[in-house]
C-alpha cells in the first residue's frame, strides 16, 4: 500500500492537481482540479465542477486507473507522479493511491518510491527538498 509523505499531502492539498484519465483503448484526457483533501495515508479528495465530471466521467466508469500530477506552477517543486484508483461520488472524484514515482529531472527521473519502506520514502523526499509547504501566493 502505499502511503503519501506529508510533504506529498501538503503539495497535493495547497495547489490541487493534473489529473490524467484515460479510456480503455488508452485515449487520454487530463483535468485540473485547485484543491484536494488527503484522508488517511492515500486517499485524495478532488471537488470538481459539473463540467469536469462530464469531462471525465465516461474514461473513469471505463477505466478507473488515474495519474495525478501536483498542480500549479510551482509543481516543479513537487516531483510527484501518483498512480491509483479513481471513482466519482457525486461532486468529488476520489483516488486511491496505489503507486508514487519520483518526477524530478536527473538519474532520478521514474524512481517508484512506493515500492520503498516508508521511512526510506520520507527521507528521500527531505534530502532532496527542504520545504515541507508550497510557497504562500
Amino acid at each position: 500500500m502505499s502511503q503519501l509523505t506529508p510533504r506529498m499531502k501538503n503539495w497535493i492539498e495547497y495547489f490541487g492537481g493534473h489529473i490524467g484519465t484515460a479510456t480503455k483503448k488508452g485515449f487520454p484526457t487530463t483535468i485540473v482540479v485547485e484543491t484536494a483533501k488527503v484522508e488517511g495515508i492515500n486517499i485524495i479528495k478532488f471537488p470538481l465542477t459539473d463540467a469536469q465530471i462530464n469531462h471525465i466521467k465516461d474514461n473513469i466508469s471505463e477505466n478507473p486507473q488515474v495519474a495525478i500530477g501536483p498542480g500549479g506552477l510551482n509543481c516543479v517543486r513537487a516531483p510527484y507522479q501518483l498512480k491509483g484508483t479513481a471513482k466519482i461520488n457525486g461532486k468529488e472524484l476520489t483516488v486511491e493511491v496505489n503507486e508514487i514515482y519520483c518526477t524530478k529531472p536527473g538519474p532520478e527521473a521514474g524512481k517508484r518510491l512506493d515500492v520503498m519502506p516508508y521511512g526510506e520514502v520520507e527521507e528521500f523526499d527531505q534530502s532532496h527538498w527542504k520545504d515541507l509547504t508550497p510557497p504562500k501566493g
